[in-house]
């Protein structure tokens, strides 16, 4: 028998391992150990780097990682460049309790990494030694990388898998947004450009109340910290930030050119509490929340508002969800101390089909009271939606339409009232092959028409908007 020799890189013949370390060797699993005691009274025993590395996993897999941490040393010794070597050390460190260490080769060996199959290994390790020292956060970022650079969709699921349990370990959750939207009415104007008004026909609309094209930019952060768990419960507190602004298209300067798309910008942000509980028969927990906030309107200082609700889910059955909810809000708008005080409620019904089909249903109504006339008013709303059971080319399509009837008994200037009707149609296709560090790319087209019984508030807007979700 004349396996490589571990003293170089390379094809050189080779370093012997003293009978101290036979003796170590033959406890990392009943495998090797038969293996081993074939050379036991042969002398010296000599192993191939491949062998000094499928032994120090198996020492790993028999929980003595000092074991394979001695065969990791010899081996990096040999090779400072040896990936998988390196590989191993990290998860000997970290299964020793030596975190920082662990985090520390791993990095290492991610720096080293030259092909995907490395480059998944290095990042598994170092997210596995920072979960396991409580950085899981980071550790998250990490099995993104190792998902991006999956060898295979078997190491990707394992990539997967680990997220979602270091996820559901981590106390702090982050989730980010952000999407481009070429609009043509970007502004919510009027589609017409003379309106009857108090009585007068024929008033002539300012560029700015008109319907305005233009690119709309956004951009949200959520985080929060659950701060107090059990077997039944949880509480979490959260920060909600959320801006948008706009880009005015050459045409939207022409009608209006005073304007600019940071006029129409807003911004918010919020602070809130959320409460999670289930009772020993129920399957699915109730959710109590409240949030509180200000919101800017063109760079100006817009409103307060505070918000309530109350949620839970209900399972009928294979693939099909139930979902409730009811709640309020108070709101102040502040340059005129204007306020208003809503009650709501909502309902939503998601069937997943066996073909893989998905379909919701949604039912909801606003009921909005306010001293001010302006923000008086009863909103209905519905909703459909459809996912295709099989992608159109590269995508997952899903089909959208929408309605919202707004009733206004009273409204400045009008007689009989004001009532609105507004229909959105659109599509969504989601690009889930196309998946990037465990995001995936949306394209959503709609268009939308608003019909009021005050023409200056007849709108139409036809949009498409990309975005991206997360994949797991």
């Amino acid at each position: 028998m004349k396996p490589a020799d571990l003293s170089q890189p390379g094809k050189r013949p080779g370093r012997r391992i003293a009978r101290p370390w036979l003796q170590l060797l033959t406890g990392a699993s009943l495998l090797l150990g038969s293996a081993f005691s074939a050379f036991a009274d042969t002398g010296p025993l000599t192993l191939s780097v491949e062998e000094m590395r499928a032994a120090a996993t198996a020492s790993l897999q028999a929980r003595n990682p000092e074991q394979a941490l001695m065969l990791t040393d010899a081996l990096i010794a040999r090779d400072p460049g040896d990936v998988e070597a390196l590989v191993l050390k990290s998860r000997a460190l970290r299964d020793m309790g030596r975190f920082d260490e662990a985090t520390d080769i791993a990095r290492e060996a991610y720096g080293k990494a030259e092909t995907d199959q490395e480059i998944f290994a290095a990042a598994m390790v170092r997210a596995q030694a920072l979960a396991s020292n409580g950085a899981r956060t980071r550790a998250q970022l990490w099995l993104r990388m190792a998902g991006q650079h999956a060898p295979n969709e078997q190491a990707r699921a394992q990539a997967v898998r680990d997220f979602r349990y270091v996820r559901s370990r981590n106390k702090w959750s982050t989730s980010l947004s952000f999407s481009v939207a070429p609009s043509s009415n970007v502004n919510d104007g009027s589609t017409h450009d003379r309106i009857s008004f108090g009585g007068l026909q024929g008033v002539v609309l300012s560029g700015a109340a008109r319907a305005l094209s233009g690119l709309e930019f956004s951009a949200g952060a959520t985080t929060g910290y659950r701060f107090s768990e059990g077997k039944n419960h949880s509480t979490e507190v959260g920060l909600h930030l959320y801006h948008e602004t706009y880009i005015l298209s050459d045409e939207a300067k022409e009608i209006a050119p005073d304007a600019k798309g940071s006029d129409f910008a807003y911004s918010s942000v919020a602070v809130g509490l959320r409460h999670q509980f289930r009772l020993d028969d129920w399957n699915t927990p109730m959710e109590l929340s409240v949030l509180t906030g200000r919101g800017w309107y063109g760079g100006e200082d817009y409103s307060r508002y505070t918000r309530t609700s109350v949620a839970k889910a209900f399972l009928l059955g294979k693939g099909n969800i139930l979902r409730v909810s009811a709640g309020g809000e108070t709101f102040n708008r502040v340059w005129d101390d204007a306020s208003s005080h809503t009650l709501h409620t909502n309902a939503i019904w998601l069937r997943e089909f066996d073909n893989g089909a998905g379909l919701r249903l949604s039912l909801g109504v606003r009921d909005t009271r306010s001293d001010l006339d302006s923000l008086d008013y009863l909103r209905k709303i519905g909703g459909f939606g459809y996912t295709l059971p099989k992608p159109v080319g590269p995508a997952l399509a899903t089909l959208m339409l929408d309605f919202e009837e707004k009733t206004y008994e009273e409204y400045p200037f009008e007689v009989d009232g004001r009532e609105d009707l507004r229909a959105t149609a659109g599509v969504r296709f989601l690009f889930e092959r196309m998946d990037y560090y465990g995001f995936v790319p949306t394209v959503t087209i709609s268009h939308a028409e608003n019909r009021s019984t005050s023409d200056r508030y007849d709108t139409v807007e036809t949009g498409v908007k990309v975005g991206f979700l997360s994949a797991f």
